[in-house]
């Protein structure tokens, strides 16, 4: 279960950027996973808060989660359009040559601290 992994990496992040601010508690965590981050989205969150209460800092922490699909943009005609993986045909003029736009993030957006 690498979420498990994850989640106490967030955690670090997340107490590292607090303390550089001097904040006493962490409201919210707002991630950003893409649909091929290969990420388990229900089991990130059931980790996230197995441990955000091992510190007085994060006991409260809520973790919010967006999904991001899949964008890929057709290199020859300009099409952006959403897809389920690396290789696709573009729906506009059937051609192969494509860019992965979005689809593979797992970035913390923002923390919310007071």
């Amino acid at each position: 279960m690498h979420e498990l992994s994850i989640a106490i990496e967030i955690l670090d992040i997340v107490e590292r950027e607090a303390a550089k601010h001097g904040a006493a508690v962490v409201r919210r965590v707002n991630l950003r996973v893409g649909d091929l981050s290969g990420v388990e989205t229900e089991s990130l969150a059931f980790s996230f808060d197995a441990v955000k209460g091992e510190k007085d800092l994060t006991r409260d922490t809520i973790l919010s989660i967006e999904r991001l699909p899949v964008k890929i943009r057709c290199t020859p005609c300009d099409e952006v359009f959403h897809g389920a993986g690396h290789m696709v045909v573009c729906p506009q003029c059937e051609g192969f040559d494509t860019q992965l736009l979005q689809g593979e993030e797992l970035e913390i957006e923002d923390i919310i601290i007071d």
